[in-house]
């Protein structure tokens, strides 16, 4: 029974009964979405998996949609706090900074391939989810582009042009955070034939590869739009 006046049940506060229910609704919300579809999701399925009445869920979250809400950014947040903790324990070596980066994401989405299709095959059948997604994309695309900017050195050419560097640095975020998205669903679909360290390894010298090409591509760019500029 629960003693009168402490708020505890069976050792336990009500705040932490309210953690303990939001904790079960995300992770049958991470499972639903994932196994079953979004459109297939329902407050019903999440409640009965969760073992939460359906009160409970709409103390926690205002709809279904923002439980999915919750859900992807935790995936997101997650691999990307532990991608930067790991890019800032290696030394300044772009192919080492590349790897920890590149293979800690790739190891958070895969290592529970429920968290890839969530955060990037269920997004197209959700408008949140989809919002979710570009936004996490937008994120990643601003540090792609810092870093890069950083570890580049562009010729004279691209540098009197802030115009070409910019689209260059723009495309080449782009590409990278969208490539890998679409590699590692792929992978986690059986559709390539390679372990998780060789996927890390092929995207890594896909990017290592992309950017010793910047520096021209930037240059080619920069003359063209001096070409075009009126």
């Amino acid at each position: 029974m629960r003693p009168a006046g402490t708020g505890t049940y069976r050792g336990a506060s009500a705040e932490e009964r309210r953690d303990q229910r939001r904790r079960r609704l995300l992770d049958a919300g991470l499972d639903m979405i994932a196994t079953q579809g979004w459109a297939a999701t329902t407050v019903r399925g999440i409640c009965e998996q969760a073992k939460v009445g359906p009160r409970f869920f709409y103390e926690t979250f205002d709809d279904l949609d923002a439980l999915a809400a919750a859900v992807h950014d935790e995936i997101v947040e997650s691999a990307l706090s532990h991608a930067f903790e790991a890019v800032a324990a290696v030394d300044d070596d772009p192919r080492t900074a590349m790897t920890a980066g590149i293979g800690t994401i790739i190891l958070e989405l895969t290592e529970d391939p429920r968290r890839a299709r969530v955060a990037f095959a269920e997004a197209h059948g959700s408008e949140t989810l989809m919002r979710r997604r570009f936004a996490a994309m937008r994120t990643i695309d601003d540090v792609v582009r810092e870093q890069t900017r950083e570890a580049v050195d562009f010729p004279a050419a691209a540098t009197n042009s802030p115009a070409a560097t910019d689209a260059m640095l723009q495309a080449f975020a782009q590409l990278l955070t969208g490539g890998v998205a679409e590699v590692v669903l792929v992978w986690v679909d059986g559709g390539l034939d390679m372990d998780r360290d060789d996927l890390v390894a092929t995207c890594v010298e896909f990017t290592l590869t992309m950017l010793e090409r910047l520096p021209a591509m930037a240059s080619h760019l920069g003359e063209r739009l001096n070409i075009l500029a009126p």
